[in-house]
């Protein structure tokens, strides 16, 4: 009985030897598989020029893989905030990434300022709308049509958008038809559609598509200067640290002015 008993014992510890090293090999083995993965958290407007850049560190480091999360700055930095994996982070506006920086989950020392952009009011490519920038405009153009941009309490677009429509003294006409999105991306896809008669991006996601056109581009002074910084996270790993040199070169500059963005000066 004390011998079956024990035999019993025996069979259930190396049972349970078995499992704990079957969890370990696994564990490990999802470690390795994620060791050189790069996880980029990058505003929307810069998919389309980024996903060429990630292709193009990957040919030249196929040991490598380039994870990279698209979405306003805002969502992406509260996710950052709350947890979510980041070795990067290059925002649509300063705003986000001082909000990180603060919190103490972005490595200050890598920040800086990376790209610039314009500001643009968009139409369907069919439209025949046509804008004129001045503050005496009739703005009854406003009323009658639908007004798509971010978020313009978050969204970097918004927020510009909204400067600069103040600017103009346009802010009350535009309010009774504007639709607000979750990022520029978004407000884009509207206007693409025809949802929206009027948008208001930036001048590389105007550029990224055939069915848009552009009718009028916002003076500088109008909004504050739409900056991209960017920075390693405080997690970052040693790899992410060569890819965002690589975001910094001469090679990776000549990609970004070939999509429309401006070098920060």
């Amino acid at each position: 009985m004390v011998k079956n008993m024990l035999t019993t014992k025996n069979r259930l510890q190396k049972a349970l030897l078995a499992f704990f090293i079957s969890v370990t090999c696994q564990f490990f083995s999802i470690g390795i598989a994620h060791a050189d993965e790069i996880r980029v958290s990058a505003a929307a407007s810069l998919t389309d020029v980024m996903q060429e850049l990630n292709e193009q560190w990957e040919q030249e480091h196929p040991q490598q893989k380039i994870k990279t999360s698209f979405a306003g700055s805002s969502t992406l930095a509260k996710q950052i905030e709350h947890g979510a994996p980041a070795d990067i982070f290059i925002s649509a506006d300063k705003d986000w990434a001082d909000y990180l920086e603060q919190r103490k989950l972005l490595d200050s020392t890598s920040r800086m300022d990376l790209l610039q952009n314009d500001l643009v009011i968009i139409t369907p490519v069919n439209n025949d709308i046509a804008i004129v920038m001045d503050k005496n405009f009739d703005t009854s153009v406003f009323v009658k049509n639908r007004l798509c941009t971010g978020d313009t309490a978050s969204v970097p677009v918004g927020k510009y958008a909204k400067q600069a429509l103040q600017y103009y003294g346009w802010w009350d006409a535009v309010t009774r038809n504007l639709v607000e999105t979750e990022d520029v991306r978004t407000a884009l896809a509207f206007v693409e559609r025809g949802e929206c008669k009027l948008g208001i991006v930036y001048r590389t996601d105007a550029l990224m598509t055939g069915k848009v056109k552009i009718i009028a581009t916002f003076s500088k002074e109008s909004h504050s200067a739409i900056v991209y910084p960017g920075s390693l996270t405080a997690r970052s790993s040693p790899e992410a640290e060569q890819f965002w040199l690589f975001l910094q070169s001469p090679k990776a500059a000549a990609v970004f002015e070939r999509y429309g963005f401006t070098l920060f000066q």
